[in-house]
């Protein structure tokens, strides 16, 4: 069938390092007295990956030929034999790094190659004769890496992160045996990672994420068991995930996603317990989540989202009482959700979505009071939806394109206080809307179409005043957030507050009307319109193939006429099951209209014809004459009349004798 879904643009979250430990860069949050828009939709916890560095928003900017040459001036008149406070060598690297990477260029070489102080130099830490730290971070240093950086044999803590490095990794670094931290992320390094970093042991932290690495993970590295940060997502690793990663039984993060990496995820990541935060995401991993993750009792955040990860969700994963995120989005999980996560209690974010999951929601779910985001689109769930969810403090809650059945719960109501996106649609959820999500006076996002509701749309929905408004450019409204009734069977009556509200917060409001029917070639069917009014009939071998016939009401023709309007006007359309439209039939569909003399609008019954749009004239058009030898049946008598019809577009209910000037308005 023809695909009318919108897809939500969703907002990057607010983040900070909440629960993070204390080298987790931390960004701000709002202070408590500020109350922008969207504070209710955005709920104040960590982003997505917020434990990982940022990178550089620093543009790059090539070296200037008065910057090298200055570099180059710099470089050539110091003498690294004057320097006592340092081995020659080690000043002599230092210098190689300057001349390398720009130094005139960075944005502080503040005493560098100026003085024979080595510890006045900006990033340089001496001690005992050595240089034991050169922190260099987000300072501009453009180049590759010059060999013979091994000759810093005390060197501690190397820092070049969010630089514009590139060229290798030198291989030599891997005989730095005293160095504990290498931070070399946000960069443009290529090449492969050096086995010979897998030679220190005293490292504790290796972060080489957002570069363009290539190659395997070193298995190697799983000898570095002094190590507490492992960062090598965003580059361009491939292979599978070494077992012996395992063996880093001291790691707190581990960030690896954003690769091409393939195959399972080995089992032996189950040993890293002291781990808070795992990050496998945006790979091409398959196979199942391995049941003992449900021991890494330390995790807050687990992140296995976007890979091609198969079977069911292991219930071990309930017993994760740290846990706060947990992404297992667009993969291919089957199976039901466990009913052990009622026992995430510190459960922040559940992003199970674009997965094929079955079965109901669990109540359970509603019982995690720190709960603010929950997202579950995209599954085969079926059941109706608990009511125990009103219970909770969401921000987010989605659980569209799913066979939930079913009224909306009254209890929703309950989430006036918090709730900014409520999406529900592409479900079969029936009988009327609650006039308590009216409470709901937060909402900026709210979407219950193509469902079965009917019934009139509470007044109460004119309370959601801050539902975003089509075209308006400010946040959070200009990420694609709406109101979206269409494709229901609801009644919105003329005049009446509802509509002139919906008339504003959601134009295509008469959508809800929608209609559509699937039509056998062999036996053919027919459409009775909610309101009885509409009948089309469909002859077997109509279109010489199945199709869908797809109804939607208009509440005025979108184009202007010149013939005086009598009340009713709609779009039909057809598709075949490849979703390719058809225009056109060989058998005439049979058009009845029914009709209250009252609602004419003055148009004289014996006048009333069925008039289409002609997009190649740019006219209307008797629809009668779709049809070779077409002619109407009418009843005057029953207040009907019928006619063939061949060809489909936009058609209106008009008075063929009269000749008004209509233009198109948005409510009658």
């Amino acid at each position: 069938m023809k695909s009318i879904s919108r897809y939500l643009i969703l907002l990057t979250l607010l983040v900070s390092s909440l629960g993070a430990p204390a080298y987790v860069q931390a960004r701000s949050l709002p202070a408590e007295t500020d109350t922008p828009k969207a504070d209710s939709f955005e709920p104040p916890e960590p982003d997505y990956l917020s434990f990982l560095p940022a990178a550089s928003e620093t543009a790059y900017t090539a070296p200037t030929p008065a910057q090298l040459e200055e570099t180059s001036r710099q470089v050539n008149s110091f003498d690294c034999a004057l320097v006592t406070e340092v081995p020659v060598a080690e000043c002599q690297v230092l210098s190689a790094l300057y001349a390398s990477t720009n130094g005139a260029g960075w944005t502080n070489h503040a005493n560098w190659l100026e003085t024979n102080t080595i510890s006045a130099w900006y990033g340089v830490t001496v001690s005992v004769g050595h240089v034991i730290k050169l922190i260099l971070g987000s300072n501009l240093l453009s180049g590759p890496l010059p060999a013979g950086l091994n000759a810093l044999s005390s060197l501690q803590t190397l820092d070049l992160h969010n630089n514009q490095l590139s060229g290798t990794i030198p291989t030599e670094l891997g005989s730095l045996s005293t160095l504990k931290e290498l931070e070399l992320y946000g960069n443009s390094l290529s090449g492969t990672i050096p086995a010979s970093l897998g030679s220190l042991s005293q490292l504790t932290s290796l972060t080489l994420g957002l570069n363009q690495l290539s190659g395997s993970i070193p298995p190697e590295l799983g000898n570095l068991t002094n190590l507490t940060r492992l960062w090598l997502y965003n580059n361009q690793l491939n292979g599978s995930i070494p077992a012996e990663l395992g063996n880093l039984n001291k790691l707190n993060v581990l960030a690896i996603g954003i690769n091409p990496l393939t195959g399972t995820i080995p089992p032996e990541l189950a040993n890293l317990t002291q781990a808070w935060a795992i990050s496998i995401e945006d790979c091409q991993l398959s196979g199942a989540i391995p049941s003992a993750f449900g021991g890494l009792t330390a995790l807050m955040y687990l992140y296995l989202n976007h890979n091609q990860l198969s079977g069911s969700i292991p219930s071990t994963l309930g017993n994760l009482a740290n846990l706060r995120y947990l992404e297992l989005q667009h993969n291919q999980l089957s199976g039901s959700i466990p009913t052990t996560f009622g026992g995430l209690s510190q459960l922040s974010l559940l992003d199970l979505a674009y997965n094929q999951l079955s079965g109901s929601i669990p109540t359970q779910l509603g019982s995690l009071s720190h709960l603010t985001w929950l997202r579950l689109n995209h599954n085969a769930l079926t059941g109706s939806i608990p009511y125990q969810l009103g219970q909770g403090n969401f921000y987010q809650l989605d659980l569209g394109y799913n066979n939930l059945s079913g009224p909306i719960p009254v209890a929703l109501g309950n989430l006036s206080d918090t709730l900014g996106l409520l999406v529900l649609r592409n479900n079969a959820l029936s009988s009327a809307i609650p006039p308590e999500l009216g409470n709901l006076t937060e909402l900026v996002h709210l979407d219950l179409s193509q469902n079965l509701l009917s019934g009139n749309v509470p007044a109460s929905f004119t309370n959601l005043v801050d539902l975003c408004e089509p075209g308006d450019p400010t946040f959070p409204c200009s990420a694609g957030y709406e109101l979206n009734l269409g494709y229901n069977r609801l009644n919105v009556p003329a005049t009446e507050p509802p509509a002139i509200f919906l008339a504003l917060k959601d134009p295509d409001w008469y959508q809800t009307q929608w209609q559509a029917a699937y039509i056998p070639n062999a036996t053919g069917g027919s459409v009775l319109t909610y309101d009885g009014s509409t009948l089309i009939s469909i002859p077997a071998g109509a279109a010489g193939k199945d199709f869908y016939l797809e109804y939607t009401p208009f509440p005025a023709p979108t184009q202007p006429t010149g013939f005086a309007y009598a009340g009713r006007s709609f779009d039909l359309s057809a598709f075949d099951v490849s979703d390719n439209p058809i225009t056109s039939f060989v058998l005439p569909l049979v058009v009845r209209i029914s009709y209250n003399e009252a609602d004419l609008g003055g148009v004289l019954e014996n006048t009333l014809a069925l008039f289409y749009w002609n997009s190649s004239s740019a006219n209307w058009e008797d629809a009668v004459g779709t049809c070779p030898g077409g002619a109407y049946t009418r009843s005057t008598a029953e207040n009907w009349f019928s006619l063939p019809v061949c060809h489909l577009s936009e058609f209106a209910l008009m008075g063929a004798g009269y000749s008004w000037l209509y233009l198109p308005i948005l409510l009658r």
